[in-house]
């Protein structure tokens, strides 16, 4: 009986009946939401995908000039550590100190202001040695020269050695290099020739400061073979520098600002503007248009 009954509800029409149909008045009202929602969806789609396509183009706009990163310079600090740079003889606050003492504090605020440079520190004495080598950390040469102390490495004044060992350093630099020298006297030890190694430095292209530490003008005298070494002034002459004499530890900080300005960090011509990037804009509106629409079909209104 009960598959007589399937039978039959499964096949109405063979028994004569025709198929029960559900009919409700809101039937014809959800159809035309539906047909809105169609409708609304057909306006603001092709928006959405207008703006979508916009924002994937990346629409641009420039700007200023960026500016260049400037070209920093290779610099190395050599500083005189014989015995004679503990003499008291210099002022500093109103307080009478140490030659090395006036030239630690004015190398200190000269490297903390070359903040594109590569800036390196070499002592010598008897003999000379690389205390930092180039680089650009600032806070490393800094801490290096804060240690710094006169007469531990002899009692000599090798200035030719410590040519010779900042050359090294500096062969095939990109840029003309600087090197600054600073010293209370004449060239009194090592191997090297001052006179040898500033035959070598005219090749190279650099530019060499010698800064006198002294009160008093230091005395040249000629060495055993008779030859008498160049002055500091001398030096500085054949290499395009500049020689000075510091009596003070305000003098000293003028000769450095002096030397910092003439070797002022040389920036290059902008060659890139600054790039705006629109995308957001149009991103941002396709997004809010599908949130908006969202909201409208989940609202009780917009189901409607």
């Amino acid at each position: 009986l009960w598959l007589g009954w399937r039978f039959r509800a499964g096949a109405p029409a063979a028994f004569g009946r025709a198929p029960v149909t559900l009919r409700h008045p809101l039937l014809a009202q959800l159809d035309l939401a539906a047909s809105g929602r169609r409708a609304r969806a057909r306006l603001w789609l092709p928006v959405v995908l207008t703006l979508l396509v916009l924002a994937a183009a990346r629409p641009q706009t420039e700007g200023g000039w960026l500016p260049p990163e400037a070209e920093g310079r290779d610099i190395l600090l050599l500083l005189d550590a014989s015995p004679s740079m503990s003499i008291h003889d210099m002022t500093l606050d109103g307080a009478t100190v140490p030659r090395m003492a006036v030239l630690k504090q004015a190398a200190r605020d000269f490297i903390e202001a070359r903040e594109q440079d590569r800036l390196g520190l070499i002592v010598f004495s008897d003999a000379a040695a690389t205390a930092v080598p180039l680089t650009r950390d600032r806070a490393v040469v800094a801490a290096q020269l804060a240690r710094l102390s006169s007469g531990s490495t002899g009692a000599a004044t090798a200035i030719g050695e410590g040519l010779g060992v900042a050359l090294r350093q500096i062969e095939g630099a990109k840029h003309p290099p600087v090197i600054v020298l600073f010293t209370d006297g004449d060239n009194t030890g090592g191997i090297l020739r001052p006179r040898e190694a500033l035959a070598h430095a005219e090749t190279l292209g650099l530019h060499l400061y010698t800064v006198a530490v002294t009160p008093d003008a230091p005395a040249f005298d000629a060495a055993a073979d008779g030859l008498r070494e160049p002055t500091l002034a001398e030096m500085s002459a054949i290499t395009g520098g500049q020689a000075y004499r510091a009596a003070d530890a305000e003098g000293l900080r003028a000769i450095l600002g002096d030397i910092d300005r003439r070797e002022a960090t040389a920036a290059p011509p902008p060659t890139e503007r600054m790039r705006i990037e629109w995308y957001p804009v149009p991103l941002g509106l396709a997004l809010l248009l599908l949130a908006l629409g969202q909201l409208r079909e989940l609202s009780p209104g917009g189901r409607a």
